[in-house]
């Protein structure tokens, strides 16, 4: 299946090629601009040698020994072959922990590596500036052991994967599942795509797309290869036979709306009406002005073509980047569970359906003053805090309209199977099984013997891997 995406050099690239010209070979410039830039995936099939002193372990553990000073994300990934395919949570850990994690097998996300790496980062704007791309760019590195890596996800941005060490089998749709998403989005164990960030209410139709994991191409990166994804091209990785080592090149795309504003911006705040704010008994009519004089400076700025190419290359410097955070998908889980752990133990979760979670939370907030607690926007959920202890309320999104209108007790337990057991023991019989936020918390439901329905979860743990 890899001659759809699949392209073999024949030997090393040309001497005295540019590095962008040796990484896309056997492939000219301008024919993976026009077919593959944008538009569909290519692996570059290469050989053994290429990408030869560029990045190894040892590099890996200098930069993650820098993680402290300058600010170095190092996430672990509990997604490995076997599992029920959704992407999992990613957990952050001290660098420290990196060895005794692989030991236990786990796939290592280290971010961003050319923060701390200059020969990686020289790579990086060199490969920027030959594609001609204006946002920016930064660079992951993953260590995996043997079948551990990323379940199906998307980017928001252009992924370019080059493979160092070992070998990591990938699975990618021919071609993006969304054009130019406006966030990260991943599978959860049920199929249903979840965006990095958004609730399911707030979600487009064009950005829920079917997905055909039938129709994925599989490849296998060896040392030496390169695969390059356009954004919102679907894909899961695995390492095969071994360890894997590989580099991600991550081009973001510029943030048009932002980089427009940022060149009219100093004009505009000549004036005080757009320092100080909207205050007035009008805020609408406020509004109006400030779009109009916009617009005209927006005018202004495409007539006047030589002050617009200076003002557009010194802002280019800067590269204001789309806001898509350097977190994988499914990332925010772990930020659920670390802002869920205060309440943690002795817990009854109040369990309401509504339509718009994030709306629903700020109303609690302004009629009761609640808090949010725990945020899953991917899944539509939110638990806001309520005036006694040790209840909170569970604010999710349904997917269907059978919507029980009214609260359902959720009760957190140590050991969901313990408790079925009981449940079966006491007239309650519960045959389907728990659904799992993954990463997150399993959930089990039943109904009481007079019939009401209730929730139970199973937080999961934190620090453990499959």
């Amino acid at each position: 299946m890899t001659g759809s995406v699949t392209l073999t050099a024949s030997g090393p690239a040309p001497a005295g090629g540019s590095a962008l010209d040796e990484l896309l070979y056997p492939v000219g410039l301008e024919e993976f601009r026009a077919h593959y830039w944008h538009r569909r995936p290519i692996h570059l099939s290469g050989w053994s040698g290429r990408f030869a002193g560029l990045f190894d372990r040892e590099a890996l553990a200098r930069v993650i020994r820098r993680q402290r000073e300058l600010r170095i994300s190092v996430r672990v990934s509990g997604d490995h072959e076997g599992d029920d395919g959704g992407a999992a949570a990613h957990v952050l850990i001290d660098g420290d922990d990196v060895v005794d994690r692989l030991r236990s097998g786990t796939s290592v996300c280290v971010d961003p590596v050319d923060r701390a790496d200059a020969r990686v980062a020289a790579l990086a704007q060199e490969l920027r500036a030959g594609l001609g791309h204006l946002g920016p760019v930064s660079v992951k590195a993953y260590l995996s052991t043997p079948g551990f890596g990323f379940n199906t996800h998307f980017d928001a941005q252009v992924v370019t994967t080059v493979q160092i060490e070992g070998c990591k089998r990938w699975r990618v749709s021919p071609e993006p599942g969304v054009a130019f998403p406006a966030a990260n989005a991943f599978l959860d164990g049920t199929g249903t795509v979840r965006y990095n960030g958004r609730t399911p209410a707030s979600l487009a139709p064009w950005e829920r797309p079917g997905v055909n994991r039938d129709s994925f191409v599989e490849v296998l990166l060896q040392p030496g290869d390169v695969l390059c994804l356009p954004a919102g091209t679907w894909h899961e990785a695995k390492a095969s036979g071994g360890d894997s080592l590989a580099l991600n090149f991550s081009f973001a795309p510029l943030d048009i709306p932002e980089l427009l504003f940022e060149l009219v911006r100093p004009a505009l705040q000549e004036h005080t009406a757009w320092r100080s704010g909207m205050s007035g008994p009008q805020p609408l009519a406020e509004l109006a002005s400030r779009a109009t004089e916009l617009a005209t400076a927006l005018r202004q700025l495409a007539a006047d073509s030589d002050v617009t190419t200076q003002r557009l290359a010194e802002a280019l410097t800067r590269a204001p980047g789309r806001s898509i955070g350097t977190q994988p998908a499914a990332a925010g889980h772990a930020d659920a569970v670390a802002a869920s752990a205060v309440h943690a133990g002795q817990r009854l979760q109040c369990v309401l359906a509504v339509r718009d979670a994030q709306e629903a939370a700020r109303w609690w907030g302004r009629i009761l003053g609640s808090q949010v607690v725990s945020s899953i926007p991917e899944f539509g959920w939110v638990e806001v805090s309520t005036t006694v202890p040790g209840v909170t309320l569970g604010l999710t999104e349904l997917t269907t309209g059978a919507a029980n209108r009214g609260a359902v007790l959720d009760f957190e337990v140590g050991d969901l199977e313990d408790l079925r057991a009981r449940l079966n023991s006491h007239g309650v019989t519960v045959t389907d099984p728990p659904t799992e936020i993954a990463g997150v918390a399993r959930v089990l439901s039943a109904h009481d013997p007079d019939g009401n329905r209730l929730m139970f979860f199973e937080p999961a743990d934190e620090g453990a891997t499959p």
